[in-house]
């Protein structure tokens, strides 16, 4: 009998001893998931990033191109650099290629948004990006500058459209020399310009691409800011063609100047003058390489 209650008692001690144990994993795995949820956004956006970069038509076109661009020094507050394949974008000019970008990550991993989300950040509607384009005929453009307006605002109509705006726009105006730049061993001509445009933000985010970047709440935004509200995208660029590639290279950076509705003064925001060093600075990291 004594010996039968000790068994008894063994197995309660065993059954005891896996209960806690699953109770331990359980509450590891709840803590997580729960850690998973609140970085979505950084979660989603390195997911998003290794697969575009493992996209096969992508993969083609850039072996195509004969070149890819990297960024050698993005910031550690600035998502690693993305790519997308341009060439349905980029049909109405005929046109192939690929855009390689990179705009400001999450303030912090609990973040579900991205800074160029925030409409209270410096960093908002910034980014800054290489277009390699190779033109169906064979072609180089005559006017760089021109060039560079047009798919980039066929660029930005296209991604105004993936985040729902239901009436994009992006009219650029003429650019002016500003001076010179080194990127990538280039001593290149500077352009100055600015487009009129959308904002992205979204008090309905929908789609994969809003996801993708993450929307701050609406009670969040600063008075006087609507979704998909006026701004003038104020950038910089350079440019210039490969003839033995047969491809032109465009390396842009932008942010946000704006007006909030509440401003009777008129003051804006203008994010662009005071971020400039850094847009500046990623694009003279801007490296043009080799596709192997």
């Amino acid at each position: 009998m004594p010996r039968g209650n000790t068994s008894a008692s063994s197995r309660f001690s065993v059954a005891k001893g896996w209960r806690r144990n699953v109770a331990f994993t359980l509450a590891i795995l709840v803590l997580l998931l729960g850690a998973a949820y609140a970085m979505r956004c950084t979660l989603l956006l390195n997911i998003a990033r290794v697969v575009l970069s493992r996209n096969a038509e992508l993969l083609a076109q850039e072996r195509k191109d004969g070149v890819t661009i990297s960024f050698s020094s993005t910031p550690t507050t600035w998502v690693k650099p993305m790519k997308n394949l341009m060439n349905p974008i980029w049909l109405p000019i005929q046109t192939e290629g690929v855009n390689y970008f990179t705009f400001a990550a999450p303030a912090n991993l609990l973040r579900s948004f991205s800074e160029r989300s925030n409409p209270s950040s410096l960093y908002y509607q910034a980014w800054v990006g290489g277009y390699v384009t190779k033109r169906s005929d064979g072609s180089l453009p005559a006017d760089l500058p021109m060039w560079a307006s047009k798919v980039t605002a066929l660029d930005q109509r296209s991604w105004l459209s993936a985040m729902g705006d239901p009436m994009p726009v992006a009219d650029f105006g003429t650019a002016v020399a500003v001076g010179n730049i080194a990127v990538d061993h280039h001593d290149l001509q500077l352009w100055h310009g600015a487009m009129q445009s959308h904002s992205d933000l979204s008090d309905r985010p929908r789609g994969p691409l809003a996801t993708l970047l993450g929307m701050p709440p609406k009670s969040t935004w600063p008075n006087g800011i609507r979704a998909f509200h006026d701004v003038t995208l104020d950038g910089y660029f350079v440019c210039w063609s490969d003839p033995k590639l047969k491809i032109s290279v465009v390396i842009y950076a932008v942010a946000a100047v704006f007006e909030r509705a509440e401003r009777a003064s008129g003051v804006i925001d203008d994010n662009p003058q005071t971020i400039k060093n850094d847009l500046l600075n990623l694009m003279k990291s801007a490296r043009v390489e080799t596709v192997k």
